[in-house]
């Protein structure tokens, strides 16, 4: 970023044809010594959206269920009709109700889709809704490598906007902490009591005033003695729709106010960005020179497809150097990536009219 705000080109900053030339990086936190030491290269990756990692945690939380250990503490079941009670009750309503999403969602995709269509045969296979009865860790695994990702013309009926999706996603994870046993639990609940207690400022909008007993709840300690999944559920299905209602100015903002402590600076040089790199910002300084110095021989040359010998070409090189237009490493580069000095230089004036005719009859 540095680099690049620093390559901007800035015509006549200094005035007429006195364009900016040069720039300085003050780098105080030594990223150049770090750039410096021919790291690998990463392979780029896009970070999963959230409803990416919704449908993950939901195939997360189905898996844990099923598990034979998970199904010792939470009685869960492994059922092919549909339980008298929603996930809000019971376990095994909570593992219909996952699954009946997750479903939903893999049969509104487009298999015809460029991006579904390579994974199809799971598509096709996950459509079945037998499939979801008794979710494997292969089953899970698939789920996750081939279907996560893919977009699905399913919609929330109950949609309420990303504020909701990032806390269905808190939910879902505090679910699989509870689920697993996995460590994380007290942050993660931490997280939603400060929501609650967040909401519990504005009773005075009707919606919140709704909720106020659950959200009082919520906001102690005492619920959360051996919290059930179907209660956490409960607490997702209630408040996801309220959270948008938080005022901005409360929704986690960061402060920082530390004082910088650095040592001596030095200079260095950005290997690898001698060469090749500002050739856009080189052509544009000397299009600009030869636009503004058409009455030089040798660029009266050049315009008019007239031959141009090598002390012409020797001169324009020194002028270049000695007015900052580019160095020496920028002209050798010209030179093997153009064909020579003289092509780049008709390349970036072209011909003038009566040149042009003359070389077409010709």
């Amino acid at each position: 970023q540095m680099i690049g705000r620093g390559t901007r080109l800035a015509p006549d900053l200094f005035g007429p044809n006195r364009s900016k030339d040069g720039f300085l990086v003050f780098d105080l936190c030594q990223n150049i010594e770090f750039f410096n030491q021919n790291l690998m290269r990463a392979e780029g990756k896009v970070a999963p959206s959230l409803s990416q990692r919704i449908f993950e945690r939901r195939a997360d939380l189905l898996l844990a269920l099923d598990d034979s250990s998970a199904r010792d503490r939470h009685a869960a079941t492994v059922i092919a009709t549909r339980p008298e009670t929603d996930g809000t009750v019971s376990d095994s309503g909570l593992r219909w109700d996952l699954a009946t999403r997750l479903h939903d969602e893999v049969t509104a995709m487009n298999p015809e889709n460029f991006l579904v269509r390579p994974h199809r045969e799971q598509v096709e296979n996950f459509a079945d809704f037998d499939a979801w009865l008794e979710f494997t860790p292969d089953a899970h695994g698939e789920v996750i490598d081939h279907l996560a990702g893919l977009p699905t013309a399913f919609r929330d009926k109950d949609d309420a906007g990303e504020e909701a999706k990032r806390f269905d996603l808190l939910a879902l994870r505090l679910q699989l902490t509870v689920a697993n046993g996995d460590p994380g639990f007290t942050r993660l609940r931490d997280q939603v009591q400060e929501i609650a207690s967040t909401l519990l400022d504005q009773l005075t909008i009707p919606t919140i005033k709704a909720q106020q007993v659950l959200l009082d709840e919520v906001a102690g300690d005492e619920w959360w003695q051996d919290v059930t999944l179907p209660q956490l559920e409960t607490m997702r299905r209630r408040l996801r729709g309220l959270v948008r209602l938080i005022e901005k100015t409360k929704r986690g903002i960061v402060y920082t106010d530390f004082e910088d402590e650095l040592g001596e600076l030095t200079a260095a040089t950005l290997t690898g960005m001698e060469i090749g790199t500002d050739l856009t910002r080189f052509e544009q300084k000397i299009r600009i020179y030869l636009n503004t110095h058409q009455d030089q021989l040798a660029v009266q040359k050049i315009r008019r497809n007239k031959q141009i010998t090598a002390l012409d070409l020797s001169e324009l090189e020194k002028i270049f150097v000695e007015a900052g237009l580019g160095t020496t490493a920028d002209i050798d580069y010209i030179k093997d990536a153009k064909g020579g000095l003289g092509l780049f230089l008709r390349s970036l004036t072209g011909l003038e009219r009566e040149a042009a005719a003359l070389a077409f009859d010709s």
